[in-house]
């Protein structure tokens, strides 16, 4: 008897006709969604921005295959008996990608932004002008091919819209040309809104909608819809559905059974979520089939080879610092919709590209009328990485493109100081690893108070795996950090060109250790001064708990 084949995931074709009649490979049906999002008829016109490599160009696909009548591409899928328009009156799509103007200067975009327009016109069938600006061109076109239309109108569908402005960001000069030519380019596509049927334009951040989309006030913004938070990536129900024969399969293989399988893909590679109104979570889907692929079976980070931005890495060295703490990063929705490329600020950056997603919704504080039209209060998101992928990827980014450092030496060191901390070695892990740790620290990086010091310090005991609780609080005050293993506590206290003496001074002064009085677990407490002269830290203060009771006496 023949072996059954289990259709893979796709992770590298995302054309819709191509992957429906595949033999090998498998479509998870949204077509539901997409039928619900393309039946309005007059406000079809759409943006919608989701990380790299989350499916973005697979839904164009399919609705251009929706838009153009192909109703034996979808036998099978829900929207097959369902009464679509395309099966009576298919309607022509103009589909393209920015990602693939490949330019270095403005003059160069220009040229790359004329062959595509170009190749519009033919496909139109209709003569393309000789004279005329990329713009002025672009509007002969759609009004041209509305015209030969005969349903009066087209489809336009944009991928990564905002692809042609990464590469302009560190020159601002042509980063403000570049965004005029767009601007006007995009701005065709709302004067002649009533020409077009539907329109979907894609992107990874909104660096650009203040100054592009400015001329672009009718699209309807879908990226934090609670409607459509599931239509990019797979969902839990997808997972234990369509899907749990490839998650049995990958269990198989592993010597696990469906559950702990699906619970080590969720660690892995779950936790997008997209609206702040919608709770469900979602799957990535392109490092899922990735893990499902012959080649695959292993949990690792696939997102650097396949969705990690340069773009997020080069943000962050050029402002030299990260978020306080990862894990906790407040944000509320008017930060996260800044999309200026000057002052974007990093959290915002993190969110839109994938890094970091909705953890948390903590609702406003009631307010009277009269405060709240005053001085009204936002909700507040709690934001931090979606999965163990990312945390992953966080820190080779960080180690390779922001520290210029190889990950070989960064993961002997960080792999050593893991030991120090999991055996109990505390002196060995401040004097030796901590040191060499700040000492990779890029000179050009400002380490400019106590907060700047705490953040790197976070960020390395994180890496370490040890997962620093920041800000612990106590009767008397809050302890800069605090270190639990199933064997040690250890309580931190920091201090900037101070010493090291005065950090553990505050430490008892202020019983930041009491609560782990009487525990099992032996508690260190540990004072760091930063230096700035140096860019280190001085020799740490260690103290056992025990140490200070004894001094203490009656008082403890």
């Amino acid at each position: 008897m023949a072996k059954r084949i289990i259709r893979q995931l796709t992770t590298s074709n995302f054309d819709f006709p191509a992957l429906v009649r595949s033999k090998t490979k498998k479509y998870v049906d949204k077509t539901d969604l997409l039928y619900e999002l393309a039946l309005d008829t007059e406000e079809s016109q759409y943006f919608i921005s989701r990380p790299r490599r989350f499916g973005k160009s697979l839904m164009l696909s399919t609705l251009q295959a929706m838009f153009e009548g192909r109703r034996d591409l979808f036998k099978g899928l829900a929207i097959y008996d369902k009464p679509w328009e395309g099966w009576k009156t298919p309607t022509p799509v103009y589909s393209f990608t920015m990602s693939k103007l490949n330019a270095d200067s403005y003059d160069g975009l220009v040229v790359e932004m004329e062959k595509l327009v170009r190749s519009l016109f033919a496909k139109a069938h209709v003569r393309f002008p000789r004279k005329g600006t990329v713009p002025g061109k672009f509007d002969d076109f759609i009004a041209a091919a509305a015209a030969k239309s005969p349903a009066g109108k087209i489809v336009v569908l944009i991928d990564e819209y905002d692809e042609p402005v990464a590469g302009f960001l560190d020159n601002l000069q042509e980063l403000n040309r570049v965004r005029k030519l767009l601007h006007d380019f995009y701005e065709k596509l709302k004067i002649n809104s009533s020409s077009i049927r539907f329109l979907m334009m894609t992107g990874v951040t909104k660096l650009t909608k203040l100054s592009v989309f400015s001329g672009l006030t009718h699209l309807t913004d879908l990226s934090a819809d609670k409607r459509f938070a599931t239509l990019l990536g797979y969902t839990h129900s997808e997972i234990d559905g369509v899907l749990r024969e490839n998650v049995e399969d990958l269990g198989r293989k592993l010597g696990l059974g469906f559950e702990p399988t699906r619970d080590k893909i969720l660690e892995w590679f779950d936790g997008y979520r997209f609206s702040p109104q919608c709770e469900e979570r979602v799957v990535n889907p392109v490092s899922l089939g990735k893990l499902f692929s012959p080649g695959g079976g292993e949990f690792k980070s696939y997102w650097e080879t396949t969705g990690g931005s340069s773009l997020v890495f080069n943000r962050i060295k050029a402002v030299g610092k990260l978020p306080e703490d990862l894990e906790h990063v407040p944000a509320d929705s008017m930060m996260l919709d800044v999309c200026d490329a000057e002052t974007l600020p990093i959290e915002a950056l993190l969110y839109q590209s994938g890094y970091l997603t909705i953890k948390e919704v903590v609702p406003p504080p009631r307010q009277t009328p009269e405060e709240e039209e005053r001085n009204p209060k936002l909700a507040t998101y709690v934001l931090g990485p979606p999965n163990l992928e990312i945390r992953a990827s966080l820190k080779r980014g960080y180690i390779s493109r922001v520290l210029g450092m190889k990950e070989g030496p960064f993961d002997t060191l960080v792999d050593r100081a893991k030991r120090q901390i999991r055996d109990g070695d505390i002196q060995t892990f401040l004097y030796e690893s901590l040191y060499g740790l700040y000492a990779s620290v890029p000179p050009d990086w400002r380490i400019a108070n106590e907060a700047e010091a705490k953040r790197y310090f976070q960020l390395f005991t994180a890496m370490c795996g040890a997962n620093p609780q920041p800000e612990v609080p106590s009767l008397l005050g809050y302890a800069d950090a605090v270190i639990e293993t199933p064997d040690n506590v250890y309580v931190f206290e920091f201090k900037y060109n101070k010493s090291s003496k005065a950090a553990m001074r505050q430490i008892r002064e202020r019983g930041y250790a009491d609560k782990w009085k009487g525990g099992k677990r032996p508690v260190t407490l540990i004072g760091i001064n930063f230096n700035s002269k140096k860019r280190n830290i001085d020799i740490p203060a260690i103290e056992p708990l025990s140490r200070r009771t004894r001094r203490a006496g009656s008082s403890t």
